[in-house]
């Protein structure tokens, strides 16, 4: 599933006609994954499980708003059975933000003299959350067809080109991109994307 429509990609770029459809529909599949990567989350919602260190006392969830918490498991094993659910007056979810605080201290119980660091304990909180489907923000939608407009154009021009690395052409045709300058992402693609990059831990 795609982050929009190629109809509203199709939209947002001006592009009419069906000639380039396929070719979209490739840029596409491109720009989830760029999206994905570059925010270290899916816009495109569903249920997930995701383990984190037990020596945290806040996680971030790499995927949100979150909609509920099915279970959070804490268990220094990582073998995750039935009886390593904790309670929910344990921890409070920000939903808006995807952070779960545990309430009484880590979530890997600390002993008295023990000194755990947020990241000791790795993988041993596994978190099931679900987040709602076909609410993708306006503004990542509009920086994926920017995205993807700027690769369309660049095979366009590659093509309108011959694939040469040519500044003008012979009718007088500039093309503004070329070896020298590369094809950089557009700083307002990369603008739009921030705000909704997962915090580096």
């Amino acid at each position: 599933m795609a982050i929009d429509t190629l109809s509203n990609v199709k939209d947002t770029l001006g592009v009419t006609g069906t000639d380039d459809d396929a070719l979209l529909a490739r840029l596409q599949m491109s720009a989830d994954n760029y999206v994905s990567a570059f925010c270290g989350r899916t816009f495109l919602g569903g249920t997930f499980v995701e383990d984190h260190p037990g020596g945290a006392m806040v996680i971030f969830l790499r995927n949100y708003p979150v909609t509920g918490v099915t279970a959070v498991k804490v268990d220094a094993t990582r073998e995750f059975g039935a009886e390593t659910v904790i309670d929910t007056d344990r921890y409070v979810l920000h939903p808006d933000r995807g952070v779960l605080e545990c309430l009484d201290g880590s979530f890997v119980p600390s002993l008295p003299g023990w000194h755990i660091g947020p990241e000791h304990f790795p993988g041993a909180v596994r978190v099931t959350y679900t987040t709602a489907t076909d609410e993708v923000p306006a503004t990542v939608c509009q920086a994926y067809s920017q995205l993807i407009g700027h690769w369309y154009r660049q095979t366009k021009t590659h093509a309108a080109t011959g694939q040469l690395n040519i500044g003008q052409a012979a009718d007088g045709t500039s093309y503004p991109w070329g070896q020298s300058t590369g094809f950089k992402l557009p700083a307002g693609v990369l603008d739009l994307l921030k705000p909704f990059r997962v915090p580096a831990m």
